[in-house]
């Protein structure tokens, strides 16, 4: 998981999340990785959270704000130390809203940053949470080349010059789409998630050996590309091995595990005379009906077992005649 800090929070989210820092410059560093975010609404109350709401984010809307604004100079420092005692990572105040001088003292004195946010809190509360995951994804490259096929994230992979992006040019050229090659950044988005996309310095290019480096959007148009997919499958190309024996059933359940998630995985020999393209396309299309919970091969399987039973009923029908 990526690291995210309260001085990122405010460098990173002041457009978003349109925050600037009132207070607690000393505590920009504290990491906010783990941390929840919560209403102050329930710890104002009196409601003993700190074990649970520890390093959290501590957000003060209108409510919060009115509520501190209407007690008296006793009870409101009581309120504050409540705030500061829980040891938020940071408070947030929305609707750019004032902070009673005590709380923004208690806070200078214990290292606790506080932010102003010009949004309301239930806008502001949805671009948090957006930022957040943004921020804290876990990330990884990959060497290869990721097209979307019938609407199928497909990642190819394999050694260097096995011919990924030839076969991806092919598949543009019947009207799929390209969102990588050579460089794929792969963000876990959701716990079963994985989105990729392409690095921004190639974004959209490809490397065709023999003509270099080629514009997509600019030979097929702005159709032919799109900014990130779902990883759906994983096909890797990998030189002819006459000595190999490849599936052909469809009955090797192979599988890619790529930041904790598993994909399937298809191995596709290449040599010459096959057209990937082609290939590919099917594999997609096959996904799509496991997808949909149709198996080629336990269907292909079904109705052997069916022919042979029927073979053999025959057989004791006969033997059963004579």
């Amino acid at each position: 998981m990526s690291r995210l800090t309260v001085k990122e929070l405010l460098d990173h989210g002041s457009e978003s999340l349109k925050i600037c820092l009132l207070e607690g410059s000393e505590g920009l560093w504290q990491d906010l990785s783990s941390s929840r975010y919560f209403k102050a609404g329930l710890m104002l109350t009196g409601v003993d959270v700190k074990d649970k709401y520890q390093n959290g984010i501590v957000i003060l809307g209108f409510t919060e704000i009115s509520y501190l604004e209407n007690l008296n100079n006793a009870l409101l420092e009581s309120a504050c130390r409540l705030l500061v005692e829980t040891e938020p990572a940071c408070i947030i105040v929305t609707k750019n809203q004032g902070v009673p001088e005590i709380l923004l003292k208690m806070a200078r004195d214990n290292n606790i940053p506080v932010l102003s946010s010009g949004l309301r809190t239930g806008d502001f509360l949805d671009n948090l949470d957006l930022f957040i995951d943004e921020h804290t994804r876990e990330i990884t490259r990959i060497h290869g080349v990721l097209v979307e096929v019938l609407g199928i994230g497909v990642l190819l992979t394999g050694p260097s010059g096995i011919g990924k992006s030839e076969a991806a040019l092919e598949l543009i050229t019947r009207g799929h789409r390209l969102v990588a090659d050579d460089t794929v950044e792969i963000l876990k988005h959701h716990p079963d998630v994985l989105d990729g996309r392409g690095i921004p310095v190639i974004k959209h290019h490809m490397e065709i050996r023999g003509l270099g480096i080629i514009n997509i959007p600019d030979l097929f148009g702005p159709a032919s590309v799109r900014d990130k997919k779902k990883i759906e499958i994983v096909i890797q190309l990998e030189e002819w091995d006459g000595h190999k024996e490849y599936d052909r059933l469809g009955n090797d359940d192979h599988s890619e595990e790529i930041l904790g998630i598993t994909l399937p995985l298809v191995i596709l020999p290449v040599r010459p005379g096959r057209s990937l393209g082609t290939i590919i396309e099917v594999a997609a299309r096959d996904q799509l009906l496991k997808q949909r919970g149709i198996n080629s091969f336990e269907l292909f399987q079904n109705k052997l077992n069916q022919a042979l039973h029927n073979q053999c009923s025959e057989m004791i029908i006969e033997e059963d005649v004579e």
